[in-house]
């Protein structure tokens, strides 16, 4: 599909919304902020109208760079687990690099909790994966336990908003479910193509 490149000083028509009608604009150079007024993305180039001056559209080509800023935007997800779900999540790491860091439990994490928010793994292998966990790794009093923080984007972190809405589960339910299934599916069963997949990743995020 063909796009347009723009550039400053460059006229174009619009819906202004606080105008409540089609305008004039000019390309300029703005601070823009995110549509829901959490942070913004600093001097990208933007359709502004020429009657009120505010920003009424963005050009694809300041996509990438709106994108980049809205992923700076993190959410802190922090968790107190018994220590045995941090060396699964070590242990899954090391297996898929060897030389991969602490940092790649991020990437397991996030990639597994998109995959089930998103449909893409049922949400009934999330509750099953809930189930075993509780069986296998009871929790008896005065175990050991670590924290698990990770700074997440907003995505992510709606995306576990979507997981306890969906599965009635505990932010920390359903943080032990998702780890309990890369267990099984890391360290288990160790799938090929899964496996393939993730040292893709590791080198990329090494």
């Amino acid at each position: 599909m063909k796009m347009k490149l723009y550039e400053e000083g460059e006229k174009s028509k619009a819906i202004c919304h606080h105008c409540k009608q089609l305008v004039s604009t000019t390309f300029a150079r703005r601070d823009v902020p995110f549509s829901d007024g959490k942070g913004e993305v600093k001097n990208i180039l933007a359709a502004v109208c020429d009657v009120c001056d505010h920003v009424v559209a963005v050009p694809a080509q300041s996509t990438p760079a709106v994108r980049e800023a809205r992923q700076k935007e993190v959410r802190p997800i922090e968790a107190q687990l018994p220590a045995i779900y941090l060396d699964v999540l070590d242990l899954a790491a090391y297996m898929v690099d060897s030389a991969s860091s602490t940092e790649f439990r991020k990437v397991l994490m996030t990639l597994y909790l998109h995959r089930f928010a998103s449909g893409e793994y049922p949400r009934a292998r999330l509750i099953k994966a809930h189930k075993s966990a509780t069986e296998r790794f009871k929790e008896r009093r005065g175990a050991a336990r670590r924290r698990l923080s990770m700074k997440v984007t907003p995505r992510i972190a709606e995306d576990i908003k979507t997981l306890m809405h969906e599965t009635t589960m505990s932010q920390t339910e359903v943080i032990k479910s998702v780890i309990y299934q890369i267990q099984t599916d890391v360290i288990e069963s160790h799938k090929p193509a899964l496996m393939k997949e993730l040292g893709a990743l590791s080198v990329i995020y090494a």
